[in-house]
């Protein structure tokens, strides 16, 4: 009686594994696909908030109108990459950045280096260092005298 018990559960759960798998594997490939969609859409709301920061710091020189000039055509440029960000799917963004990279080694190396030498500092000015002691000012007061 044993037997059949296991014989049942044995094909039935190795169909069952069958079944899944495919299932499986389309899921994680759609939650890939959502998350780096998301990620995506992030990416283009940053890329417009930078462009309002240009279009902000230009507003304070209403007096030259040629500097002013010169913000808002940045911000327009930074805005149309956001919106050529949002246009396209993420393959033909990956396919693009592929293609420059390959056009100009050169300028994706040196692009590369800059942007990590950039996180370096950020991340190592952030850091909490500690103040050597002959440069630390010591308070006078620290170790009171009593009075006698």
């Amino acid at each position: 009686m044993m037997d059949d018990v296991a014989q049942e559960i044995g094909p039935g759960s190795a169909h069952s594994d069958a079944d899944q798998q495919p299932d499986l594997a389309s899921t994680v490939r759609s939650q890939a696909a959502s998350y780096v969609t998301k990620r995506k859409e992030d990416v283009a709301k940053a890329v417009s908030d930078v462009a309002d920061a240009i279009r902000n710091s230009g507003a304070g020189f209403e007096g030259a109108p040629h500097v002013k000039a010169f913000f808002d055509s940045a911000a327009e440029g930074v805005e149309g990459l956001s919106a050529d960000i949002n246009r396209r799917t993420v393959s033909e963004l990956y396919d693009e950045v592929e293609a420059a990279v390959r056009r100009r080694p050169a300028v994706a190396f040196a692009a590369a280096a800059l942007t990590g030498f950039a996180l370096f500092r950020f991340f190592k000015a952030s850091e909490i260092r500690p103040i050597p002691r002959s440069r630390a000012v010591v308070p006078a007061d620290v170790f009171p005298t009593p009075d006698l």
